[in-house]
């Protein structure tokens, strides 16, 4: 094997594994919000549960008052973090097909496929906000120059007829 096509080998093999570290980043960066906002629901969900035959003996002897305390504790559970589920998890969407359609630029259809992952990407990149964003950049850099200065594509051609 020469050493330039060696060296190409190896840029586009780096550019695989950026591309994907940055873009599963992201997608793993928008997805664990919602995780853990669904951790702090369940939990706020388990102890209205649990003060609840208290809340049932405290109402018979005719104290009302505990309620509002066991109100702020399970209510103090919720947090504001999650805002937009559905754009962040369109976002996540977005950055993870951008990298799938990268690794599958390689094959016939590249070119379509790289505009494709690189709206893919700017997409997660307009939907997931700047602290998303920050961690996009590398991987969208790279589908930008690959989109711009593509590669020479790595399927051989078919032979000629008679060949």
């Amino acid at each position: 094997m020469r050493p330039s096509a060696r060296l190409s080998l190896l840029r586009d093999r780096l550019a695989i594994v950026i591309v994907v570290a940055s873009m599963g980043g992201a997608a793993a960066l928008l997805m664990t919000p919602p995780l853990v906002n669904g951790l702090f629901l369940l939990l706020r969900d388990i102890f209205g549960v649990l003060f609840l035959p208290f809340s049932f003996l405290f109402g018979m002897a005719g104290q009302t008052d505990h309620a509002q305390v066991i109100g702020h504790i399970a209510g103090g559970m919720e947090t504001g973090l999650l805002y937009h589920p559905l754009r962040m998890m369109a976002a996540a969407l977005a950055s993870t097909a951008s990298a799938v359609l990268f690794v599958l630029s390689r094959g016939t259809g590249g070119r379509a496929m790289l505009a494709a992952s690189v709206a893919g990407g700017l997409l997660a990149l307009w939907l997931g906000g700047i602290a998303t964003g920050l961690v996009l950049i590398p991987g969208l850099t790279i589908e930008i120059l690959y989109l711009l200065y593509p590669p020479p594509c790595a399927v051989r051609p078919p032979p000629a007829p008679g060949a």
